[in-house]
């Protein structure tokens, strides 16, 4: 009766074994990105892991204490259990007392460190990394009341092992919050497309926007020589042809030359100018009504820079 109490205690510290370590890989591995989306969809279990990656140096503690006490009831339980019901087998063949409880105590360990290494940790490890979001929408409630349980002792081991830490100048992990690198970025992306989740358009797109801040204006701009301008020394009709062949949006003005530029016009304006027949709009009419202001700046200007002055001052254009 004693052995069979024993060997159901032992599934169930082998269960609890394996609830811990699933535990733990599945809060380090679920993203908070997603859980703070499941939130914002109504998922009320979400808010519960939300509180565990938040406090995600109490939850492993937790974790890693349940692991330990688990671990040291199986030694003290499981394998005098095994050896309880090998040894009648041991005493049957008719071996010596000695060496029948060497060998049970042998089979027995090697037992019961099968079940506990395959089943309480390597199997629930691997489950938790593959389905962490769903592990940590399952497990959290009662980890949670884990840790009120065994908060006392959990502060105590914490503080200990935080004072050591603090020894070597490294901090706690008190949040799961990850800073991610600019190629860390690039990676992840990748990895999202190599699965299938964004497409080669998607990825060449955030490739190149994290890609743009570096940029200057240098290597986007048009250089002088192949700008299309509008010149005030010129007829109205010549500049229309030139809006009308070339069908870009602005248009630098220029007085006399491209040295001289004056401001640059939005060839949209043409449809808000009030006139119906175009052929019969002066060019100067048309510039003091239309006429932008444009942005000075250098070939070295950062892009982001020129971005923010343009949404300051919409109605300059960079040159």
């Amino acid at each position: 009766m004693i052995t069979l109490v024993n060997l159901f205690l032992v599934v169930l510290l082998i269960a609890a074994t394996a609830f811990f370590v699933a535990a733990e890989f599945a809060i380090v591995k679920v993203r908070d990105s997603r859980i703070e989306q499941l939130i914002q969809e109504g998922n009320k279990r979400a808010k519960t892991v939300r509180q565990v990656i938040h406090n995600l140096d109490g939850y492993l503690s937790a974790c890693q204490l349940g692991i330990t006490l688990t671990a040291l009831a199986l030694g003290w339980i499981g394998k005098p259990a095994i050896s309880d019901l090998i040894a009648p087998v041991m005493q049957y063949l008719g071996l010596p007392g000695n060496v029948a409880g060497g060998i049970s105590f042998i089979i027995g360990f090697s037992i019961i460190s099968f079940l506990h290494v395959v089943v309480g940790e390597l199997a629930p490890k691997t489950l938790a990394i593959q389905r962490a979001e769903q592990v940590t929408m399952a497990l959290s409630p009662t980890l949670i009341l884990f840790y009120k349980i065994m908060y006392p002792a959990i502060w105590l081991l914490n503080g200990a092992a935080g004072y050591l830490i603090r020894l070597i100048g490294l901090h706690s992990v008190s949040e799961h919050h990850q800073i991610h690198s600019e190629e860390e970025i690039r990676m992840i992306l990748l990895q999202s497309h190599e699965g299938g989740e964004i497409t080669q358009t998607e990825l060449q797109l955030a490739r190149n926007c994290l890609h743009f801040a570096d940029r200057v204006a240098g290597e986007v701009m048009v250089p002088r020589t192949d700008m299309v301008c509008l010149y005030t020394n010129l007829s109205w009709e010549d500049n229309f042809n030139v809006i009308t062949e070339e069908k870009y949006a602005r248009y630098p003005v220029c007085d006399g030359d491209k040295d001289r530029i004056i401001g640059f016009i939005n060839t949209k304006d043409l449809c808000f100018s009030g006139v119906k027949d175009l052929n019969f709009l002066s060019l100067d009419t048309f510039l003091k009504q239309s006429l932008r202001p444009v942005m000075i700046i250098t070939e070295q200007t950062p892009i982001d820079e020129i971005l923010k002055k343009c949404r300051k001052t919409e109605a300059n254009w960079p040159l």
